[in-house]
């Protein structure tokens, strides 16, 4: 094979070498940063979640506070207005505050396990799209591979193709060309 051939056959396989080495640097960085992003909105997600818990405590907290002060200011106009003539009236507006007070906590524990809900989706919604890049930097990984291996096929059978014989003549495919072409017509 001609000195030529070579050093171009092993510049295209180094160069075919160093572009899938590129390749499978930049899906490895891609696929780091795409996780790096992803870890960053599942914190944000679980904070939220905090922050919905406490927002719902508080307004447990609230609610406890305000049936409380309802119920301290009908017991006062009870015990200010007298003796048992309003008794029954006001077993009547505890019993309906209460009630309401259940339905109250009932509603704001419904309103944090729908919160936490949608947050637990969008977590694993998440979770799927870090799994879904990790597959997709892998295929293109291979691919770069694939590519890579194709190239180096590529360059050995251009080294078959133009490889020289052992006797040092030229020559394509093994076949030896003759130093002289005889075209059969004779100058006399």
């Amino acid at each position: 094979m001609c000195t030529t051939a070579v050093i171009l056959a092993g510049a295209a396989l180094a160069t075919s070498a160093a572009g899938t080495a590129v390749s499978i640097g930049s899906s490895n960085y891609q696929r780091g940063m795409a996780g790096l992003q992803l870890a960053e909105q599942r914190d944000q997600m679980r904070q939220q979640r905090k922050d919905i818990q406490l927002q719902a405590q508080e307004a447990e907290a609230l609610r406890l506070q305000d049936y409380r002060r309802s119920r301290e200011a009908n017991l006062l106009a009870l015990a200010g207005g007298g003796t048992g003539q309003n008794m029954s009236w006001l077993q009547g507006i505890d019993q309906a505050n209460e009630a309401a007070l259940k339905m109250d906590l009932a509603n704001i524990r419904l309103g944090l396990a729908g919160g936490e809900n949608r947050l637990a989706q969008q977590i694993r919604v998440n979770k799927t799209q870090d799994l879904i890049a990790d597959k997709a930097r892998d295929a293109q990984v291979f691919g770069s591979l694939i590519d890579f291996a194709g190239s180096a096929v590529k360059t050995a059978g251009y080294y078959d193709t133009y490889k020289l014989p052992s006797s040092g003549a030229s020559g394509i495919n093994g076949q030896v060309l003759p130093a002289k072409i005889d075209t059969g017509i004779r100058l006399t």
